[in-house]
Order: structure tokens, then C-alpha cells, then sequence
């Protein structure tokens, strides 16, 4: 009996409260105790908007031209003459420079005496093969009649093949001799050096009067001049690993660059990294993926450092809401049908167990007169703004997009205001009250 009496106190009161509330006083039909409602969210919305949505990837990257040649020496010598001059406009086969040649024609001259040396010993050598060749065959036939032994028969033979043997080493010293003044000729030629491409003298390294060296393995050879041909530009662009994956081969993109980040400049991508490299002292990995500019903008110059968007995915006449309409939510947050939705969803999906059982799942809200709904969605590709909604969200209705501290608090069936609603309210209850202090006055 008496652990009934804290009971039956508790619905006594209760009952008190339920009928003081419900009492009214007066004309004004106000109750005689106020019980508070719960607080509605100010929120924002938004419609659906069916349109043309594009997925892209942004990265950094580098301007330069598609061809561009390092002019270097292949000889030794002074810089005698350079006609041009840094930003110079060439063509294939003008002028660059002149080297010293003085060296290289004394040694075509001593060349050029040494082959015809040997020449001459050639000659000699091939008269005396001749006379060595009478004699074999004089002394052949005296041996047939018995008229020489056959000792000096073999004398004679082995100064015929001694007489070939010089022949041949005085012809192949002249071959040697030859193929030396063929190379000095071309290291005389090489003195000239003329531009191998259309272009412009992007880089002078050197001056006129400097030697010129070549390269060795140990050390690299003097650059002369960089000629770059402008008309074909491209951007060597450092994409993240994660994006990687999405990127192809013929896809379009644009080029911001750092001088006029407003206007885009078309290309489209020609390459894409198979390999990845990361920054000096950062752990980030990214693939390097070429871009052909598909412009001759005169603001691009090599060595420009500039931004790219690469359009990797679209999609024409896709239903799509705001990208901060988009949330998630703890299953345990969420009601069951949802929770038996998403995983009937992920079933027929191949991916693994752990994925299937996400902790949180991607959800939007709707308003649904004074209360929020949840909505299970499928989101697809998505831009920096919106976000394709493949299914879950019907054209026309009110998505929740805001502001963030409601997005915060939201849950299935939450009372929610429209914040214009709000605004509307607070500017129509200003002037009551205005009139109100006036009455007092």
C-alpha cells in the first residue's frame, strides 16, 4: 500500500497540470499555466534544379613549350661570332653562332697530307706485290723444267705473300686516314652551328668570346642557348593520387594561369603518369600528367605557373541539390527503414562486408510542413557546388540546405521554420510594439 502512494502523487499532479492547462481565463482565451512547445530550427531551403553537372579534378602545374631544344657544342673552341640576341625570333638552319676554326683547318691540311701520303705508299706498295708476283711465277716454271731448287721456289712465294700483306696494311692506313679527315671535316662543320627548329632564343647562357666545352659522363656539357618554339604550348600538371585514377587520355580541360586567374585558356589531356613521385619534404604523392594547350594565347610563356581543371565526368539534365544539403549520419541516428534501405542498397553492390556496414550514411532532409524528413539518397558525380541526386529526393521538394548549426542538430521529424518565415514575423510584430510604447507614453 504504501509504494502506491508515490505513484498515485505523481499522476495527481500530472492530471493538475494537464488541467490547468487546459483551463482558459477571460476573453483573451490564454491558458492559465503555459507548457513550453519545442523550439523549431530556422532553416534554409532549397529546390531541386535539373541541369548539366560536370565532375572536376584541380591541380597544379607548370607552363612549356612542346618542343624545346638546349643548343650545345660537340667541339671544343671559342665563341668567335653570335649574331643573335635573347628573344630572338629564328628559324631552322639561321645563324646562331660561329666558333674558332683555325685549329680544326690546320688539322684537315695534315690530313689531307697524310692521305695522299699513303696513297703514294699504297702505289709503291702495290708495284712491289707485282714484281713479287713476276717473280713467283718466273721461278714456278723454272722449277718445272728443274731449273731452281725448290727452297728459293718457297723464298720467292713467301715474298709475294709478305709484298700483299704491306699492300693491304698501306691500304687500310689509308682508310684509317680517311675516316680521321672525314671527322675533322665534320668537327669543321660543327663550328657553324645553326638552329634546328622554328622558334625563339628563350635562354642565352653564354657570351661571345667564352669557350665552349662538351659533355662528359662526370659533367655536363656548355649550353649554348635554349630555343623554344611557342606555337605549340603545353602544362605539366602534378595530380593528386587520389584523383588519379579519373583522370584519361582526350579529356578536356582548362588552364588558369597565375598571371589572370579570371580568363581559362582550353586544352586537353595528352598523358597521363604511370608512375608516382613525391615533394621534396612532403609526403604527398602525385602523378605527372601532360596537358596540350589547345590555344595561342600570347600570355602563356613557358615556365608560367598555372592551375587546371580537368573535366572527368558529366552528366546532362541531372537532378541536383546544393553540396552542403548533403550529410551523415550515425545508423544509430537514423530510424530503421532507413538503416534496412541503405542495406539492402549496399547488398547488391560488390564491395567489402566493412563497407556494407558503414557507420555513417550519406542523407539529405526534407521539409515536410513544419517537420524535417530524412531521406536516404544516392548520390552521384558532383561539382563544386551541387551534387547529382540519382534517387531519394523528388522534384519540387523543399531540401534543407542550412544554415550549418540546424544541419547540426536535425532529426527525423524535428519542427523546422523557414528563416524567411522568421524574418517576416520579427519585421510584423516591430510596428506593434512600436505602437504599443506610444499608447504608453
Amino acid at each position: 500500500m504504501k509504494a502506491l502512494i508515490p505513484l498515485l502523487a505523481i499522476a495527481g499532479v500530472s492530471a493538475a497540470i494537464f488541467a490547468l492547462g487546459s483551463l482558459r481565463k477571460g476573453s483573451d482565451d490564454k491558458p492559465f499555466l503555459n507548457v513550453a512547445d519545442e523550439v523549431a530550427l530556422t532553416v534554409n531551403v532549397a529546390k531541386p534544379e535539373q541541369r548539366r553537372i560536370v565532375r572536376m579534378v584541380q591541380a597544379p602545374g607548370d607552363v612549356e613549350a612542346v618542343l624545346e631544344v638546349g643548343v650545345s657544342s660537340e667541339i671544343v673552341a671559342k665563341i668567335e661570332e653570335m649574331p643573335v640576341q635573347e628573344g630572338d625570333i629564328v628559324k631552322k638552319g639561321d645563324l646562331l653562332c660561329r666558333l674558332n676554326d683555325k685549329d680544326l683547318r690546320a688539322a684537315v691540311e695534315s690530313g689531307e697530307a697524310t692521305v695522299a701520303k699513303l696513297a703514294a705508299s699504297v702505289e709503291q706498295a702495290k708495284a712491289e706485290y707485282e714484281q713479287a708476283e713476276r717473280d713467283c711465277v718466273r721461278q714456278a716454271r723454272l722449277s718445272e723444267i728443274e731449273a731452281t731448287t725448290d727452297l728459293e721456289l718457297s723464298n720467292y712465294i713467301t715474298a709475294r705473300k709478305r709484298a700483299a700483306a704491306i699492300l693491304e696494311m698501306r691500304r687500310q692506313e689509308t682508310v684509317e686516314a680517311e675516316a680521321l679527315l672525314r671527322k675533322v671535316h665534320e668537327d669543321l662543320k660543327r663550328t657553324i652551328i645553326t638552329s634546328p627548329i622554328d622558334g625563339i632564343i628563350a635562354k642565352l647562357s653564354v657570351k661571345e668570346g667564352e669557350v665552349v666545352v662538351t659533355g662528359t659522363m662526370n659533367n655536363p656539357g656548355t649550353v649554348i642557348m635554349t630555343i623554344s618554339d611557342l606555337s605549340k604550348m603545353q602544362v605539366r600538371v602534378r595530380v593528386d593520387e587520389v584523383d588519379i585514377p579519373l583522370v584519361k587520355a582526350d579529356q578536356t580541360a582548362r588552364v588558369y594561369l597565375q598571371a589572370d586567374q579570371q580568363v581559362a585558356v582550353p586544352a586537353r589531356v595528352v598523358r597521363v603518369g604511370s608512375k608516382g613521385s613525391k615533394q621534396l619534404g612532403r609526403d604527398v604523392v602525385y602523378f605527372e600528367t601532360l596537358l596540350e594547350v589547345l590555344s595561342n594565347d600570347p600570355r602563356i610563356k613557358p615556365a608560367m605557373t598555372a592551375n587546371v581543371e580537368i573535366d572527368v565526368a558529366s552528366q546532362d539534365n541531372a537532378v541536383t541539390i546544393p553540396v552542403e544539403a548533403v550529410v551523415h549520419r550515425m545508423r544509430k541516428d537514423l530510424p530503421d527503414l532507413i538503416v534496412k534501405a541503405f542495406d539492402a542498397r549496399q547488398a547488391t553492390v560488390d564491395i567489402s562486408e566493412r563497407a556494407k556496414q558503414a557507420q555513417y550514411i550519406k542523407v539529405a532532409y526534407v521539409k515536410d510542413g513544419e517537420a524535417a524528413k530524412v531521406r536516404l539518397i544516392d548520390p552521384g558525380i558532383a561539382d563544386s557546388l551541387r551534387v547529382e541526386i540519382r534517387d531519394g529526393i523528388k522534384p519540387g521538394e523543399d531540401v534543407i540546405i542550412g544554415p550549418y548549426r540546424s544541419l547540426d542538430q536535425l532529426k527525423d521529424g524535428k519542427k523546422v521554420r523557414l528563416a524567411e518565415d522568421e524574418k517576416k514575423k520579427e519585421a510584423s510584430s516591430q510596428p506593434e510594439e512600436k505602437g504599443k510604447d506610444e499608447k504608453k507614453e
